[in-house]
């Protein structure tokens, strides 16, 4: 894989515990903490050199945020805007790499629901930056094609022994499943519908006394994931690790790896407004569309499965490929003497960033709800992505660049953008059919959009 040759993070070093280099481990918030621990022990992907970096972590967590620095029940955002904005403030006047590219080569991970508004509290970490995020919801600013969602995992410990398994398709006596509290505009219509209707499909704000949430999992054809408050739930990862079918119940909600992953092949996608025909909608699928649909399942679910030391394919390797994807759809060049084109770009009255975004290697958006106004916008985001877009930022002056000839010689900068250069060469190369060198490449099959981009 092109990534595991080349891919370097640098971790900024500054910032304390417990809001800096620190994050929930057992919750549903647990990607926070499992990732910044990981990349901070990890030596595969990480450099100490950050002139040998491709992108840059912003290693806080905004659920600690959330518990140490903002004061319950005040509805007062202010203290943890201040917070991010003093911490990309330490390190952008410490260090000269957000400053070269107003943060389009750094990324932040947040698994918490305030993750989007947390990363507007500067605008161009929430404009320019990679922000992989479990609350992927367009209608809140997601981008899917600078930004990653990533799984929310209910995790209580590093390993998923007994918690990954389940009978065969022919023995899961019961169509449909869901359990669990009624928050968000969604669920209530969902237990409308279907809470003590239908033997089939069993709905239940509260488990019968005596009843074991994940043998009634083991037990379904279909789990249903509708979304709470916000549009990710724990639920489909635990569907996957079960063998159940994941429903997803949505508005608005970009699902995980959805740029690699084709979730309609292992997933069914039911609109609120179809809530219900959901019996109708399920009982249409022929036993053996199910039974391929189930064998995907078991198939996909290795890219949700959480290891630690990480595993080859699993969550933690699935989101640096996201974001190693992101990062080779952008060009990146110094501030004062801008390489772009073959030119050396100065401006002698201000600083000026010329930052190109070239979608090369495609970034495919399987968002799950297409009639919403929000999936919309992004869409239409997504149908751009072939384009190369060029966004200049200029500080108070319209005067023109002047050009002069470039210079002959490459910097640090130059030789990673060379790096990149042959990486999406590469990778466009296995995509268009090439045969694969790599004798441990594993991925295929219908679940992926196309499994060479992880060349």
């Amino acid at each position: 894989m092109e990534m595991e040759k080349q891919f370097k993070v640098f971790v900024y070093k500054e910032g304390d515990p417990p809001v800096f280099h620190d994050g929930p481990c057992k919750s549903i918030y647990s990607m926070e903490g499992n990732f910044i621990y990981q990349m901070d022990v990890n030596t595969k992907f990480r450099t100490n050199d950050p002139e040998k970096a491709h992108v840059f972590y912003l290693p806080f967590s905004v659920a600690k945020m959330v518990k140490f620095v903002y004061l319950r029940d005040s509805r007062d955002f202010g203290p943890i805007r201040r917070t991010v904005i003093d911490y990309v403030n330490v390190v952008s006047e410490k260090y000269p790499y957000w400053n070269r590219s107003l943060g389009a080569d750094h990324f932040m991970l947040a698994c918490h629901d305030w993750g989007p508004e947390a990363s507007f509290s500067n605008p161009y970490l929430g404009k320019n930056s990679i922000r992989a995020l479990c609350n992927a919801n367009t209608s809140e600013k997601f981008n899917p094609v600078k930004d990653v969602s990533i799984p929310e995992m209910n995790l209580q410990t590093d390993k998923l022994t007994g918690l990954i398994g389940g009978p065969s398709a022919s023995r899961r006596p019961i169509l449909a499943f869901f359990a669990g509290g009624v928050h968000g505009p969604i669920r209530p219509i969902l237990l409308e519908h279907w809470e003590g209707k239908d033997d089939e499909i069993k709905v239940h704000k509260y488990l019968p006394k005596g009843i074991n949430y994940y043998e009634m999992m083991r037990s379904s054809k279909y789990c249903l994931c509708p979304s709470g408050y916000e549009v990710a739930s724990p639920r489909i990862v635990e569907a996957l690790y079960n063998g159940c079918v994941p429903v997803l119940i949505s508005k608005s909600y970009v699902p995980p790896f959805s740029d690699v992953l084709r979730w309609k092949s292992f997933s069914v996608v039911v609109s609120v407004e179809d809530i219900p025909r959901l019996k109708e909608i399920l009982m249409k699928i022929s036993s053996r569309q199910y039974i391929r649909m189930q064998r995907r399942v078991l198939q996909v679910r290795r890219h949700f499965e959480f290891h630690s030391p990480p595993k080859r394919f699993d969550v933690f390797h699935m989101i640096l490929h996201s974001i190693w994807l992101r990062r080779l759809n952008v060009r990146v060049g110094d501030v004062s003497k801008r390489s772009f084109w073959g030119f050396s770009y100065t401006n002698p009255y201000s600083k000026t960033i010329k930052e190109g975004f070239s979608n090369e290697i495609p970034i495919k958006n399987n968002s799950i709800s297409s009639s919403s106004s929000s999936s919309s916008s992004s869409s239409s985001s997504v149908a751009q992505q072939q384009q190369l877009l060029h966004v200049q930022y200029t500080l108070n002056d319209d005067r023109p660049l002047k050009h002069r000839r470039r210079k002959w010689y490459w910097s640090d900068l130059d030789r990673l953008e060379r790096g990149l250069q042959r990486a999406r060469a590469a990778i466009k190369e296995a995509m268009n059919g090439s045969r694969l060198k790599d004798p441990d490449y594993s991925p295929d099959g219908l679940i992926y959009w196309n499994a060479k981009v992880f060349h």
